[in-house]
């Protein structure tokens, strides 16, 4: 017979006071998820996901990106962002911005 799970208690976690930001600005650009970023020292491009900070004051940003085919989940610190691009050229995002159009061609006929 499996145990059972002992009852954990609904003390606060490390991160439930953290703040969680999706969109803001970086070097007076707005940035939202999806955007593309180059990162100083990094080789690729990376994708923003969020803007983190803690209780305690250190922020950070989550990125997904790097060399082609070999993408990671990476966290960057905020002077680290070297260029904020106005053009995507991923392929995910390409690909993403392709899908929207053909599926406002089919809406629009």
């Amino acid at each position: 017979m499996a145990r059972k799970k002992a009852a954990t208690p609904d003390a606060p976690k490390p991160n439930d006071n953290w703040q969680i930001k999706t969109e803001m600005q970086i070097n007076g650009r707005n940035v939202s998820k999806g955007t593309e970023l180059k990162v100083k020292g990094q080789r690729g491009r990376f994708r923003f996901i969020k803007y983190v900070v803690t209780e305690t004051g250190h922020e950070w940003i989550d990125a997904i990106g790097g060399p082609k085919g070999a993408e990671q989940w990476r966290s960057f610190h905020l002077e680290d962002v070297r260029t904020v691009h106005v053009k995507n050229q991923t392929i995910s995002n390409l690909a993403k911005e392709y899908k929207q159009k053909q599926k406002d061609k089919k809406n629009g006929l």
